[in-house]
């Protein structure tokens, strides 16, 4: 699920702090499709709101990247369709590791939101700025805060999913990742449905019980997460056949001598 997309000739590749990144041209795309309501307002609304992207999802790659470098391990960063991966080069080990690794992506957007909003609060400086610079802080701010919330959430292949597989296989060898990855399917499809529900008004009498601050998602949640919920549940098949093949030969894959 977390595959390298291919090169292409229109590939931007630079290097940052010894990290060698490329940027697929569907990134382009991807982040024009999510900000295209902002046409509205102006094309420099929207270039600016594929730049605050761009920025966000550098810096959460980044936090992988210098994860795996502070472990010993290097990598590059590719930016494609709707996100991003930091591609190591050699595996790491340690599942406290990889788990430290998975979290240190939304950790440095949720960091440098932090930045962002102090920086304003100590010395104010917004407020004074042209109304592009506030839009552009605003989107900054408002992409880092829940960049790193969606991606905390226990979902393959976002850090969240990444980390609950590390802690369910810790507590359990043999179970762990099955458990994972039924979170990953339940999680999902719940988002997927309530996304749906909101997007076409269903059941709205509860659902505006709910917290004012929880996000009414749209088709794109709905649709991301049914295909991310969806891929968990082959996965899960495909773990489940694996494991009674292998129990059907009578020993499994790590009893193997």
């Amino acid at each position: 699920m977390l595959l390298e997309p291919d090169r292409t000739p229109y590939d931007w590749t630079f290097r940052l702090l010894g990290f060698p990144v490329r940027v697929h041209p569907f990134f382009w795309l991807g982040s024009a499709l999510f900000g295209g309501d902002l046409l509205q307002g102006g094309l420099e609304y929207l270039l600016l709101w594929v730049a605050a992207v761009f920025v966000s999802i550098v810096v959460h790659e980044f936090g992988h990247a210098l994860a795996f470098r502070a472990y010993g391990v290097e990598s590059h960063v590719v930016l494609y369709a709707f996100g991003g991966l930091a591609v190591p080069y050699t595996s790491l080990a340690g599942r406290g590791r990889r788990a430290v690794v998975s979290l240190a992506g939304p950790f440095a957007g949720v960091a440098l939101y932090g930045l962002l909003l102090a920086s304003d609060e100590l010395a104010p400086w917004v407020a004074g700025t042209p109304r592009h610079v506030q839009f552009f802080y605003l989107v900054l701010l408002r992409i880092n805060l829940w960049w790193g919330v969606f991606n905390l959430l226990p979902v393959y292949p976002l850090d969240g999913g990444q980390f609950t597989r590390e802690v369910c296989t810790a507590a359990s060898r043999r179970n762990g990742l099955r458990i994972s990855l039924e979170i990953s399917v339940a999680v999902g499809a719940l988002i997927c449905l309530y996304s749906l529900a909101r997007q076409y008004h269903v059941a709205d009498a509860v659902l505006d019980g709910l917290p004012r601050w929880l996000p009414a998602g749209s088709l794109w949640t709905a649709i991301l997460f049914g295909v991310l919920a969806f891929q968990s549940f082959q996965l899960l098949q495909q773990r489940d056949w694996e494991q009674g093949h292998w129990e059907h030969e009578g020993r499994q894959p790590w009893r193997r001598r």
